[in-house]
């Protein structure tokens, strides 16, 4: 079990990740954090959007269900 400590630096909190068999994060990446009701951290490595090139309609997916005649309580 990898153990980590948390430090205060200013005003900020840091927590110095302990690498495992080689295996560590990469410097200098951007991570989105997540904070859990319950404690947990998540960090989500952060990546450039990948819907900001190409052209425009590019990634336009036609309305598989728009020949499906409604059943019951739908919402429309």
């Amino acid at each position: 079990m990898l153990i980590a400590k948390s430090r205060l630096q200013g005003s900020s909190v840091v927590i110095t990740l302990p690498s495992s068999n080689g295996n560590k994060p990469a410097a200098n990446q951007e991570y989105i954090v997540v904070y859990s009701e319950d404690g947990t951290i998540i960090l989500v490595p952060k990546i450039d959007d990948p819907f900001s090139s190409g052209e425009e309609a590019e990634f336009y997916e036609e309305d598989e269900w728009e020949d499906m005649k409604l059943e019951g309580r739908e919402i429309i």
